[in-house]
C-alpha cells in the first residue's frame, strides 16, 4: 500500500510538472506574440513596395494604417484579401486618414507581382523580404492585421481570418480607430 501512494504522489507531481510547463510555456508564448503590442508604439519599419516605392510606416503618422501580413500560399490570407481590397478602395474611409499596407511576408518579388495581377488587387504593398519587420511584429501566424491609430500606437491585432465575422471585426476596429481625434502637432 506504502509503494502504491508512492506511485500515486510521483504520478501526481509528473502530472503538476507537466502542467507548470505547458502553462509557462504557453505564457512565454504569450507574452512574444503580437497581441502583446496593442497599446505600445508601433515598431517602424522602411520597406520598399512592390511598385519600388519606399513607405516608411513613422511617415504616415496622423493616419490609421492597417498593417496586414500575408502571404500568397496562406489560404487564409487569400480569404482576406478581398475584403482588404475593399477596405482600401473605400473613398470615404481614406478621405478620413486610411492607409493600407498589405506587408508580404517572404516571398519572391515575382511570385507576389503575379498574384497580384490575377486577383487586381491595388493596395500598397511592402516588401518584408528578409522577415526583420515580421520579427518586430512578433507576427507568429499569418494573416496577421495589425490596426495603428493616429497616434502611432497598436489599437489591434487580429491573428488569422474567418471569414464574413472576421471582417466585421476589423471594419469595427477601423471605424474605432478612425474616430480618435488627430494627435496634436
Amino acid at each position: 500500500m506504502n509503494t502504491r501512494r508512492s506511485l500515486s504522489f510521483a504520478a501526481l507531481v509528473c502530472v503538476a510538472a507537466v502542467v507548470a510547463f505547458i502553462l509557462t510555456g504557453n505564457a512565454a508564448q504569450r507574452e512574444n506574440d503580437t497581441q502583446t503590442l496593442v497599446g505600445k508604439p508601433a515598431p517602424d519599419f522602411t520597406l520598399k513596395t512592390l511598385d519600388g516605392q519606399e513607405v516608411k510606416l513613422s511617415s504616415l503618422k496622423g493616419s490609421v494604417v492597417v498593417v496586414d501580413f500575408w502571404a500568397t500560399w496562406c489560404p487564409p490570407c487569400r480569404k482576406s484579401l478581398p475584403h482588404l481590397q475593399t477596405v482600401s478602395k473605400n473613398e470615404d474611409l481614406a478621405k478620413n486618414g486610411l492607409k493600407v499596407l498589405a506587408v508580404n511576408a517572404l516571398e519572391k518579388q515575382d511570385k507576389v507581382e503575379e498574384f497580384v495581377k490575377q486577383n487586381s488587387y491595388s493596395f500598397t504593398i511592402p516588401m518584408d523580404a528578409s522577415g526583420d519587420t515580421m520579427k518586430e511584429y512578433r507576427v507568429q501566424g499569418i494573416p496577421t492585421t495589425v490596426i495603428v491609430g493616429r497616434d502611432g500606437n497598436i489599437k489591434n491585432v487580429f491573428v488569422g481570418y474567418g471569414g464574413e465575422e472576421s471582417g466585421k471585426q476589423l471594419d469595427k476596429a477601423i471605424d474605432a480607430a478612425l474616430a480618435e481625434a488627430k494627435p496634436a502637432a
